[in-house]
């Protein structure tokens, strides 16, 4: 790999300032300089080196045009360098994505410029320190907000590296998109297609491989989770492009099985130019994020004032999207802001501030007052830093924006406002932060009736157990994998929060209840395979609990439903998924404010409304029949009795709930109508049958197979 050598345009330079050089390499751009401003001359290396290859339009220094060769071999080594497990995952992603645009009648540029965007849509990663990228505990808040910047700074320097604007939309978009803050904000169909095929081959390339916290899933249980979040999350007609690819052309990597599962992180040996040429550059992404961490802004002109890097923070503080300002030529005016003020007793001059440190060749501060129509003036402090090289020659300049109308300890602020939203154990949502997203969802729901929300709670099942056998350390262990599963099994904007203990809540916006419901019910059964606690021998499940926002509802309400479904899940054994809706809760209480009779010790007595109408009864009861293989005593239009039968040779109540004999008796009481849907009553008895000695294996027997009755008719 050659090192990079710049030939940067010429300006006509200040007095102080020489003429510029013919090359200056990337390593000589890093190692030279001794002042902050090394690792931007180094950015500027790469402007300069993708400038020089595009400029030839020679097929053998670029890609169609899309990026420079020089430059993908730089930024592929750097993170074969720094990460081989991302460098594989980059390159299986850029595999499936072609494959499945190919499929779709993609060819050509359109092709290459979807290839160079997969192979460096984690880019990134090159800055992330080992401490966090290869952390095998949970993120403290500091390395989850360094974390959360790795998109922002790829598209930093794949914008200095001249790509493409549509590699750099695609790559944006595929992250962005789908980010829970914003996707109530955007829709699938303003997203790039390319950013759609790229985003569900990332998902599909990431759960088909064996992670840290999960074993590798099989290929029809990815179809069926991106089917689940299709219209939400991935598009529709994407996913099932790639099953129909998949089945004409058979698996992805099938012939990279040993590859796929390998988590090695040793690198093949490269040269020592090369690992020098790698280390430069994750000196520069690491400057980026120190940039992107403690300033409020900031933006690179090249030599000829033109905007190569326009930052993520830029873009919020002056709101001008990036595509927007790439290019373009940097004026005095530029920023609507007022005449510069200069810092420290400096003496006023009427040079802008990017001339005044081109004139005098070194950093100057001044602080500006930025005003938008549309908001209150802030008061900006402005560095200015031109980018000189260690022969005094100019190669661009950069501004960095501080904004001192908020509090001067914004790094702290942000940390401590980031602490206060999150639970300090498992690093989701704490109960606080859950409270707000419920106010606010519900305040939406308000505005709109038609688009419902729902709340899952989740339960671990007999965790005292845990802590009790393993200790309290393997204990808030489980509840740190708990919390990263159910977030890293969650696709459609869904806020996950620790509700309290070993209670977890997830908030879903914009979905029904047979969603949500579905939605428990494959995180639950998700569980099975996953490595939670750390000791093999520990297998922890979930209940379960759902219920939907409904017209007249309080946030008490929605929630005392999900409790209540939550509390069913339990009743009825655990390791299921119960739901409940407003008019289920009224049978309840109707059936509560009934006299009570004297009861007997083996009678049990019960009613529940079905979501059903009166010609679906015999459909359902054939299905529990059939399910429990049930002897049919008698049958009229309105009482069925049923008896299911102990597997004993003799019928009695001892430990075992299939050697329990019982006797079911339905009263179906009518049908009713209410909210467009058909109900009907149904009141239980049951009694035992055979030989029985224990009450209370009786009740524990007789309330089962009550919930198991729920589940047929109810349809959830």
């Amino acid at each position: 790999m050659a090192a990079i050598a710049v030939a940067p345009r010429f300006v006509s330079p200040p007095p102080a300032v020489n003429p510029l050089p013919a090359t200056l390499s990337l390593r000589e751009a890093v190692s030279q300089v001794s002042d902050s401003s090394r690792n931007l001359l180094g950015l500027m290396a790469l402007t300069n080196a993708a400038e020089r290859d595009l400029s030839s339009g020679s097929s053998e220094t670029t890609l169609d045009g899309v990026i420079s060769k020089s430059v993908l071999r730089s930024l592929l080594g750097a993170l074969h360098y720094r990460d081989l497990r991302t460098l594989r995952h980059s390159r299986r992603v850029a595999l499936l994505a072609v494959g499945l645009a190919s499929h779709l009648g993609w060819e050509g540029r359109h092709l290459r410029v979807l290839e160079v965007a997969a192979l460096l849509h984690d880019v990134g990663k090159i800055g992330v320190p080992d401490n966090v990228l290869y952390k095998p505990g949970k993120l403290g808040v500091d390395e989850i907000e360094l974390m959360d910047l790795h998109h922002g700074i790829g598209i930093n320097v794949l914008q200095a590296c001249r790509v493409d604007p549509e590699v750099l939309r695609i790559v944006d978009q595929a992250h962005r998109a789908y980010d829970a803050k914003e996707s109530t904000e955007r829709l699938i169909r303003d997203v790039h297609i390319g950013a759609r095929i790229l985003a569900v081959a990332d998902a599909y390339e990431s759960l088909c491989t064996e992670q840290v916290y999960r074993v590798a899933k099989p290929h029809e249980e990815i179809m069926n989770l991106l089917t689940a979040e299709s219209g939400k999350q991935f598009d529709g007609n994407v996913v099932n492009s790639l099953a129909r690819w998949v089945q004409q052309d058979g698996l992805p990597f099938a012939a990279q099985t040993t590859d796929l599962h390998n988590t090695s992180r040793h690198r093949e040996f490269v040269s020592l130019e090369e690992d020098a040429e790698a280390m430069a550059l994750c000196q520069i992404f690491s400057y980026l994020y120190m940039l992107e961490s403690l300033y409020d802004g900031f933006h690179v002109v090249d030599s000829e004032r033109r905007f190569v890097v326009w930052g993520r923070g830029a873009e919020r503080l002056f709101g001008r999207p990036a595509s927007s300002v790439l290019g373009q030529e940097w004026c005095a005016d530029f920023f609507d802001m007022s005449p510069p003020a200069p810092v420290a007793g400096s003496e006023a001059q009427e040079l802008s501030s990017l001339e005044n440190a081109i004139a005098c060749g070194k950093s100057v501060v001044f602080q500006r007052t930025f005003q938008k129509a549309d908001r209150p003036a802030i008061q900006l402090e402005l560095q200015t830093v031109p980018l000189i090289d260690a022969q005094g020659r100019l190669h661009g300049v950069a501004e960095i924006f501080s904004n001192l109308s908020r509090n001067s300890k914004a790094p702290e602020f942000k940390q401590l406002k980031l602490k206060a939203s999150r639970d300090a154990l498992t690093s989701v949502a704490n109960r606080g932060e859950l409270e707000i997203q419920l106010k606010l969802l519900a305040d939406q729901f308000q505005e709109n009736p038609d688009d419902p929300f729902c709340v899952i709670f989740a339960d671990a099942d007999h965790f005292k157990r845990v802590n009790d056998t393993y200790g309290h350390q393997v204990g808030d262990q489980v509840l740190i994998d708990l919390a990263k599963h159910l977030c890293e099994e969650t696709y459609s904007g869904e806020i996950v929060g620790r509700y309290g203990g070993e209670e977890f809540l997830v908030l879903c916006p914009s979905t029904e209840l047979e969603q949500a419901v579905r939605r428990a019910d494959r995180l639950r059964t998700s569980l099975q395979n996953a490595k939670i606690g750390g000791t093999e021998r520990l297998k922890i499940t979930c209940s379960f609990g759902v219920s939907q926002m409904e017209p007249g509802d309080t946030i008490e309400m929605v929630l005392r439903r999900a409790d209540q479904a939550l509390y069913a899940a339990k009743e009825g054994g655990r390791d299921r998924t119960c739901s409940m809706a407003s008019v289920q809760v009224h049978a309840e209480d109707s059936e509560a404010s009934r006299p009570k009779k004297e009861k007997i010790p083996f009678e049990f007595t019960g009613s529940f409304l079905a979501v059903l109408g009166s010609e679906m009864v015999v459909h359902k009861l054939a299905g529990f029949v059939k399910d429990h293989e049930a002897l049919i005593v008698d049958v009229t239009r309105e009482r069925v009795v049923l008896r299911l039968r102990g597997s004993g040779l003799l019928s009695y109540f001892g430990s075992s709930p299939d050697r329990q004999g019982i006797e079911v008796e339905l009263l179906m009481e009518g049908v009713g109508r209410a909210t467009g849907q058909d109900r009907m009553c149904i009141d239980v008895r049951m009694s035992p049958f055979g030989w029985f000695r224990d009450a209370t294996c009786f009740a524990e027997r007789a309330r089962n197979v009550m919930m198991e009755l729920k589940q047929h008719f109810f349809a959830e």
